[in-house]
């Protein structure tokens, strides 16, 4: 062997490198997304179920005279009055009594609102059910998982005591 001959791929070698990347490419990346959409679906399925926790600890800890009137940005630490991506849609000042409406990945995915009836402080958890972004289409059916709703657009009343 002569020493002054270089060592070094051929072209077949790295043209053959080159499609193996690019087939992992095309399997994974795909693969990559859908992780993510399914990351910000449970983002968004927390958020949801912190909302619900919030308002029934305001509840229990105020009664219904303070609660009533007291605004959602007291409630709740989640972004409020948001027109895209993750967050409380209804604006600043609304209460649980006119509905709060949250929103995943730009899409409204459900509506909570409160209501009295007799003694009885209702909080009912509504699937919107028009969702089509992948992330909140996840988040929906998880939301309706937990809280055993049947259908898109359906609902679960709980009472608040």
């Amino acid at each position: 062997m002569n020493s002054n001959q270089r060592k070094a791929f051929t072209q077949i070698e790295l043209i053959l490198v080159m499609v193996v990347v690019g087939i992992l490419a095309v399997v994974a990346i795909p693969r990559l997304a859908e992780s993510r959409d399914d990351a910000a679906a449970v983002k968004c399925t927390q958020e949801v179920q912190q909302l619900i926790s919030e308002i029934s600890h305001h509840y229990a800890f105020d009664g219904y005279r303070a609660f009533s009137v007291k605004p959602i940005e007291k409630i709740t630490n989640l972004r409020v009055g948001v027109v895209d991506g993750d967050g409380v849609t209804s604006s600043q000042g609304s209460s649980v009594s006119d509905g709060i409406t949250y929103m995943c990945n730009g899409e409204d995915i459900v509506l909570v609102k409160g209501t009295l009836s007799g003694a009885d402080y209702n909080l009912t958890v509504t699937d919107v059910g028009t969702a089509t972004a992948p992330a909140a289409v996840t988040a929906s059916k998880l939301i309706r998982k937990l809280h055993t709703i049947s259908t898109a657009g359906g609902t679960r009343t709980y009472s608040l005591e």
